[in-house]
């Protein structure tokens, strides 16, 4: 018996050892002869047989969340983990409606369920529509619908009838892009009894008895979802006859997005019982829209929501509840109130940070404290939302590159490192917990072209403050500037700002003067006010700078605004070259600088790449 290596998968290793085999008889004596009919009869086999381990290999990958590679595999297999992947999701916009002279005066006005309002986004005309319906009284004879929720989306109704009752029949929402948060079903006695029940979607085994009037949702291998019911022990069973009813809306996902600051207009198909003299005014835009998940996203959140058991007890099952059900979220933090700086018991504190483009509102903010985790967190647990705190890091790169190496101009390496450095930021940080290392950011530049020779970097950190005009300000305590780094003597200096000064408007801007000469590493320094125009000192003590700790603390500015494109102030600390590592805690999240320069109002670009050439 040959020793047979059953291990190879590649063709030509498969073909050899099967020449390996006949090597050792001797009724064929041509098959090492790439012009004889054996050795054509070898390739079949070879072919045939790299074809199966290569199916059987990715049959096996399939069976995995880790190794799957097709969207449908991570959902069925996501399913065992008790975990719907989400579908598309529509962007919510939140509007205020006044109705004018209504007809006859009446008690109440009501605002129908799916009644459309029609918005422009980028171009593209979109429909929204509330899902609930809105009544009013008149207040002071005034007529107004306040905080009306819209979604974007077209609403759909599609009906099945009961033919084999139980869970093993299934009723297919034909549409591919549903929004599944909308979904409305509805089961009808008959076609002759019309009376109706509305049935409520499972999401906790524990609140599910026999009789209970609930329905299961599952997505099918095409793609589409399914609704199913219960068996009279989970969920009530359906009897022949019946008739199902599915509402929802169709969805454009992210395309209902609306990234300007500027007021969206809205406006209304139809009339509100007749009544066609309305003011829509917004109150935010819409926003929260998404595609159905991806397969990266599934397979990062069926496990973790696996852990959580929608029960949010520990601070890995907020992440996962909250991340799963709002798309808008790229990040989330969370930590117990005893850990917070200063403690709040009873507390749990969550900070989130979008998607670019989106927003999350106080509306998202409420409705995720109340709707989705209400009923999820431990008793006597408040939930209290704080923001992000970015750390700005501002990259000096001289990049020294050897022409004779390469056909790129140093024009074109500059390109490509700046869109490297911004990738590597998109790709490893700005996001809660990432951390920046200096040393993978060289190694990352210096592989963009054989030509490089070496990265110089120079790492600042910059803060921004919008302090308020024409009062005094402190930052001071809590409020204090932390770098959280160690910062270099004589390497504070911020965006300049305007001052009464002697009743004269004047410029300035901030900076530090160490408080011994040679100046303390490890020592403190004084923050001053310095005339932009002259460079004089203004005022000789602001406040207090901590080089060993990164603090900063702001005693006393009395802004009273800012020159040309400014709205804040930027202060950048230049780091000691030991910390040029950063660390993010908590809520921080370390991001990119992306100021632009303006010598006119001390500013420096936030990436400045220097190409220098050498032979």
């Amino acid at each position: 018996m040959a020793n047979l290596r059953i291990a190879e998968l590649d063709f030509d290793a498969i073909k050899q050892n099967l020449k390996d085999y006949l090597s050792t008889q001797n009724e064929f004596t041509d098959y090492d002869f790439e012009g004889s009919a054996l050795s054509t009869l070898l390739d079949i086999l070879a072919y045939n047989t790299h074809y199966n381990a290569y199916l059987a290999n990715m049959l096996v990958n399939e069976m995995f969340l880790d190794s799957a590679v097709k969207r449908t595999s991570a959902v069925s297999i996501a399913k065992h983990l008790g975990y719907l992947a989400r579908s598309t999701r529509g962007a919510k916009a939140t509007i205020n409606i006044q109705v004018n002279a209504p007809v006859g005066a009446p008690s109440t006005l009501t605002l129908s369920r799916y009644t459309q309002f029609n918005t422009t986004v980028n171009g593209t005309s979109l429909t929204f529509v509330n899902t609930v319906p809105y009544v009013i009284t008149p207040s002071g004879g005034n007529y107004i619908f306040n905080n009306v929720e819209l979604l974007e989306g077209e609403s759909f109704e599609y009906n099945y009838t009961v033919i084999n009752s139980g869970p093993s029949e299934k009723y297919t929402i034909p549409n591919t892009n549903v929004d599944t948060s909308t979904l409305r079903v509805i089961v009808q006695t008959s076609s002759v009894n019309t009376t109706q029940t509305v049935y409520s979607f499972f999401n906790n085994l524990s609140s599910v008895k026999g009789d209970s009037a609930v329905y299961f949702l599952e997505e099918n291998p095409n793609g589409r979802f399914d609704v199913f019911f219960g068996d009279n022990i989970f969920g009530k069973k359906l009897i022949p006859g019946n008739i199902v009813i599915l509402q929802y809306l169709i969805s454009s996902g992210t395309a209902g997005n609306v990234s300007s600051l500027l007021a969206q207009q809205f406006t209304i198909s139809g009339t509100i019982e007749g009544n066609s003299n309305l003011i829509i005014t917004t109150v935010s835009n819409s926003n929260g829209g998404a595609d159905k998940e991806q397969l990266s996203d599934i397979k990062f959140n069926a496990p973790r929501s696996y852990l959580a058991q929608n029960r949010a007890i520990t601070a890995d099952d907020y992440k996962a509840i909250i991340v799963a059900n709002y798309p808008e979220v790229q990040s989330c933090a969370v930590w117990g109130g005893e850990d917070n700086i200063p403690p709040i018991y009873g507390k749990v504190i969550v900070s989130l940070k979008p998607y670019a483009g989106y927003v999350i509102s106080n509306t998202t903010k409420e409705a995720i404290k109340n709707t989705l985790l209400g009923s999820k967190r431990s008793l006597g647990i408040q939930t209290e939302f704080v923001e992000p705190e970015f750390i700005y890091v501002n990259l000096d790169i001289t990049i020294n590159f050897n022409p004779l190496r390469t056909t790129a101009t140093a024009s074109a390496i500059e390109t490509q490192a700046k869109n490297t450095i911004e990738n590597f930021f998109n790709s490893n940080l700005n996001k809660f917990d990432e951390d920046f290392y200096l040393s993978k950011l060289v190694t990352t530049i210096d592989k963009i072209n054989n030509a490089i020779q070496g990265t110089l970097i120079k790492v600042t950190l910059q803060k921004r403050i919008e302090p308020s005009l024409n009062i005094n300000n402190s930052f001071i305590g809590t409020d204090s500037l932390n770098f959280y780094n160690r910062i270099k003597p004589t390497g504070i200096v911020s965006t300049v700002f305007n001052i009464i000064l002697g009743e004269v408007n004047t410029s300035v801007y901030i900076t530090d003067i160490p408080d011994t000469m040679p100046p303390n590493e490890n020592g403190s320094g004084t923050l001053v006010l310095r005339d932009f125009s002259t460079d004089n000192i203004v005022n000789q003590n602001i406040g207090t700078v901590d080089y060993l700790t990164g603090i900063l603390t702001i005693s006393s500015i009395t802004p009273i605004g800012y020159s040309l494109d400014q709205s804040d102030i930027r202060i950048n600390a230049s780091l000691q070259e030991n910390s040029y590592n950063i660390t993010a805690n908590r809520q921080q999240i370390i991001v990119l600088d992306d100021s632009t320069l303006n010598s006119q109002v001390n500013r420096e670009a936030g990436l400045i790449v220097n190409i220098n050439s050498f032979s």
